[in-house]
């Protein structure tokens, strides 16, 4: 039995420059820092993980918002990061937004697909699967 080879093409996958990041992160400085407002100071004593800081970063053609998390008592590192949310360059102001899933994994969401800097910031401050913890 022959095995099928895949078939190959063309795909149009649209990158960002260095300008427009550096632009994409400065459009999302204010939303990073109403994020950092939801943080709760650090519980004495602290025994378990808490959301210490709010920040984002490129990687390839993704943005990301992360949270920084100081680990409790028991833990064998001080800290760590977690995944908030993450948008895909899609083309001139246009962006997919996932959600960090449980799983370790990054989940498209369907109803914020192709969708402009003004749904993204409003869908990250909204939606409660984009909550500071």
């Amino acid at each position: 039995m022959d095995k099928k080879k895949p078939q190959m093409g063309w795909v149009y996958s649209p990158t960002a420059t260095k300008a427009q990041k550096n632009a994409i992160s400065k459009q999302f400085e204010p939303l990073v820092e109403s994020l950092k407002k939801h943080i709760q100071p650090l519980p004495e004593p602290q025994e378990y993980n808490h959301c210490i800081d709010v920040f984002s970063k490129w990687r390839g053609n993704f943005f990301y918002i992360m949270q920084k998390y100081k680990t409790g008592k028991n833990s064998y590192t001080d800290y760590f990061d977690t995944g908030l949310a993450r948008l895909e360059f899609y083309g001139e102001d246009r962006f997919n937004l996932s959600y960090f899933r449980h799983t370790g994994k990054w989940e498209p969401l369907f109803m914020y697909q192709d969708i402009s800097f003004e749904e993204a910031q409003q869908a990250i401050l909204k939606d409660p699967m984009f909550s500071v913890f």
